[in-house]
């Protein structure tokens, strides 16, 4: 069994539960065995983020510390927001190793540690490791007649000096795995656009705006369902659309874990598909028929 670092966060331990356990469960399936960080802390998100750079980068670097002492080289990030400001450390201690033993030494390890050698993956980056004969081989259930938006986000592949993502402006990593499962990506304008992220809090209006122009690009372009690998995308598209899109037809919106899920044959519980606000059973249906 192939085994790989994981960073749940705060948000796949709370309100993004059925991330967590829709993760846990295809992966399983697919035989890769998760080594969850020992002792991880908070990376700071938005709130550490947008006040200090220095607290931030410090809670990153603690995570990429504790797995490097744990012997893990490798670690899976699912929420965009903690592949962002854990890349933004190793980012850092790479170009700056002084940074980076002194950072070390700081939090009560040995200078020598080398945190900078641990590589922060996202979802994409681990399921893009699988050919699509792979995935193909492992869909027993594939998703036929479902027509879905992949929505990126900002963090998953910018920026790309961080990220390492060669297609930022234009990806397409998270349409071959849906089309290698068996449904059909569409074709559409909002891929990569925010969604208004942490603004839901202060500014709610930017985000009804935000999510509401999703919302009707996904529609326009034939979408059964909304796609994506991010908690805080997911709240502001499936809690929200109530409010932006009120009177109009729900649009499902699903992690791609998720979809991946249903494609292995595993069951809706086991995924989750019970705990979001707009009901899944619709856009489901299309594949049964």
């Amino acid at each position: 069994m192939k085994s790989v670092g994981y960073y749940p966060g705060c948000s796949l331990s709370g309100t993004a539960a059925e991330y967590d356990h829709s993760l846990r469960a295809a992966f399983g399936k697919m035989g890769i065995e998760l080594q969850e960080v020992p002792d991880w802390v908070c990376c700071g998100a938005s709130s550490a983020h947008a006040i200090d750079h220095q607290a931030a980068f410090v809670l990153a670097a603690d995570t990429l510390i504790k797995a490097r002492r744990g012997g893990i080289d490798r670690v899976l990030a699912p929420c965009a927001m903690c592949y962002q400001r854990l890349a933004t450390a190793a980012h850092e201690m790479a170009a700056d190793l002084q940074l980076a033993r002194r950072t070390a030494e700081a939090l009560g390890e040995s200078p020598d540690l080398h945190p900078e050698r641990v590589r922060p993956l996202s979802l994409l980056d681990l399921l893009a490791e699988w050919s699509d004969e792979d995935l193909k081989t492992a869909a027993v259930k594939p998703l036929k007649g479902l027509k879905v938006a992949c929505y990126y986000g900002c963090l998953l592949l910018r920026p790309p000096k961080v990220t390492g993502a060669a297609d930022a402006e234009a990806p397409r990593t998270m349409e071959r795995i849906v089309g290698a499962i068996g449904a059909q990506p569409v074709r559409w304008s909002m891929a990569t656009e925010c969604c208004g992220a942490s603004f839901a809090i202060s500014r709610k209006s930017v985000v009804l705006r935000q999510c509401r122009r999703i919302y009707q690009a996904a529609r326009s372009a034939g979408a059964d369902l909304i796609c994506l690998a991010c908690p805080m995308c997911h709240s502001n598209l499936d809690l929200r659309q109530a409010e932006f899109a009120r009177g109009e037809e729900p649009l499902p919106v699903l992690y791609l874990t998720q979809l991946l899920g249903l494609a292995l044959g595993l069951s809706e519980e086991a995924l989750g598909l019970a705990g979001h606000f707009v009901p899944v059973a619709p856009a489901l249906a299309k594949v049964s028929a």
